[in-house]
Parts: structure tokens; sequence; C-alpha cells
């Protein structure tokens, strides 16, 4: 992957839960990049998503401040067939930071608008 973005844990505010959209949002580029790479068989597509879903966590575990919601946890990549030769990736998440990113949308949804 090219470097032409700042990635969500470079942020000054890449702490507490706003360091989870951060993540979403970096998770969902990663996505969406692998998707729309040229030439790719699907294994590779995995593969080299896989690979960056990996260092996602990483840098998030490593970076984000006043959270420990990436410790131990991971991503796993997977195919699916969509049908009409179409393949999605969904990421598949560990269940402590599933449950992390539960509570945080649990909050949106409860926290009243200003």
């Amino acid at each position: 992957m090219t470097r032409s973005r700042t990635w969500g844990y470079e942020q000054p505010d890449c702490t507490g839960n706003n360091a989870l959209g951060l993540f979403i949002d970096d998770l969902d580029y990663v996505i969406q990049h692998f998707m729309r790479a040229p030439g790719l068989q699907t294994e590779a597509r995995v593969f080299q998503a896989q690979a960056a879903a990996n260092t996602l966590v990483q840098e998030y575990r490593d970076r984000a401040r006043k959270t420990q919601a990436f410790n131990g946890q991971y991503i796993e990549i997977r195919a699916v067939n969509m049908g009409n030769d179409t393949v999605q990736l969904l990421p598949v998440f560990s269940p402590g930071l599933k449950q992390a990113l539960t509570t945080l949308l649990e909050k949106t949804r409860t926290t009243q608008p200003h």
C-alpha cells in the first residue's frame, strides 16, 4: 500500500474511544484498497489484506493512548463469495475487539446530539 494518507494511529487524538473510531476508518481503507487492487487472485487479496490488518492492530496497540482495546486482539480477514464472480473481504474481529467496538456503538446510540 502506498503512503498517501495519514493513518488514525498517527493522529494526536488517537486516544480512548476515538482510537476505536479511527481504527474502523483505517480498517475500511485497508479492505477497500485490497478489494480494488488489480490483478490479484482471491488468495493473494486475503493474504495481503490480512498482513495489513495485523500491522494495523499492532500499530493501534502500540500507539493508541488511554485504551486497552487492542491488547491481545486480532482480526481475521475472510473472503466471501457474493456470486457473479464477486468476492468481498470481510473482517472477523476477536472477541475482545468486537466487545470494545460494540460498546462504542452502544454509546453513540445513547449520546444526545448537541
